[in-house]
């Protein structure tokens, strides 16, 4: 198999992900565009095929191309969340990754991959909108939380293992101490830490809780810390989920899924007290508990790299371990 035909069927292979690619040489011309991006951003990817970048989007310079960014600097840019508008006019969120192709230490060209989250980010904005509104109504009229309503009566077993378990969740209740809640998947850690939220002092506060798995890092930094207006292209003034939960818990499920950067961030908020919205220069101090969860055993997350030593021990203040039913025969029905 010739070279050239390799080349034509690895660019058929791009052409057909679901993924917007674009690649440009070492002097920014275009030489793949998949249909993808040309669907993303509503343009004819035979017409950008071959034009220089800066041709085709004429606003875009060196601070706001990560293309020529790369290209400058041969630098690697991962998850960058970039809101603009596309040739038609319509407003989209992506997260980019961008990344230098070098021939030997030479740069030759630069590679952007392209993946549209607009509803994602849409969706996420009504959610925070209605936590928010919640958090108000709930905080207005001093209520406990109908969402929040699992208790330690709902916490059933007769093994010794749930009710070591259940000991330590109710002696953490009566502390403001962070809990982190390992077990696997359908181990019931989510209702372990709505019990001890609701059995503690905070219970009339509210309780959010927010996968870390389920969004990528730079969106869920804007949501756990809040944005304001003129922050970077597109933002408007939201509060975070740190805002939303004061006073009360915030439960942070699947945390060894969260980023490392991210976690450095959040062992900060923890020691420190405050948090800062992005794009902002103020901090305003919160007072959260946090309670976080995580399906793989802590030490295997640090060992790992995926968690950091110095949040695990920051979280663990309280550490609780849910068994898997196999493990207790006593709670088993016969």
């Amino acid at each position: 198999m010739t070279d050239k035909l390799v080349r034509q069927f690895f660019y058929e292979i791009l052409n057909h992900l679901d993924i917007g690619i674009h690649i440009v040489d070492a002097d920014s011309n275009t030489i793949f565009y998949n249909a993808a991006m040309g669907r993303l951003e509503r343009l004819d990817p035979a017409k950008v095929r071959g034009e220089n970048l800066l041709e085709v989007f004429p606003s875009l310079n060196h601070q706001t191309s990560t293309l020529l960014y790369v290209l400058n600097t041969g630098e690697t840019i991962t998850d960058r969340v970039q809101t603009y508008f596309n040739y038609k006019g319509k407003e989209i969120t992506t997260i980019n990754s961008t990344y230098p192709l070098k021939k030997g230490k030479k740069i030759v060209g630069a590679l952007e991959i392209a993946k549209d989250i607009t509803k994602l980010k849409e969706l996420s904005e009504k959610v925070l909108l209605l936590q928010d509104s919640t958090k108000n109504k709930v905080s207005r009229e001093k209520q406990y939380n109908p969402a929040v309503r699992f208790t330690f009566d709902d916490i059933v077993g007769e093994s010794q293992e749930i009710k070591k378990a259940s000991f330590v969740a109710k002696k953490a209740a009566q502390t403001s101490s962070q809990v982190l809640i390992y077990g696997e998947t359908g181990t019931g850690k989510e209702r372990f830490a709505q019990s001890i939220h609701n059995a503690s002092a905070r219970k009339t506060k509210p309780f959010i809780a927010q996968n870390c798995a389920a969004l990528p890092e730079s969106l869920l930094e804007g949501i756990l810390f809040g944005t304001v207006k003129g922050g970077f292209t597109g933002a408007i003034d939201r509060p975070g989920l740190f805002e939303q939960a004061d006073g009360g818990t915030l439960l942070l499920d699947e945390i060894n899924s969260m980023g490392i950067n991210l976690q450095a961030k959040l062992l900060r908020v923890l020691q420190e007290g405050f948090i800062r919205r992005l794009g902002d220069t103020k901090v305003k101090p919160v007072d959260v508990r946090i309670i976080s969860t995580t399906n793989e055993v802590p030490l295997e997350s640090i060992k790992k790299e995926t968690m950091r030593r110095d949040l695990f021990y920051r979280l663990s203040v309280v550490y609780i371990k849910i068994p898997p039913l196999r493990e207790r025969k006593k709670d088993i029905p016969v």
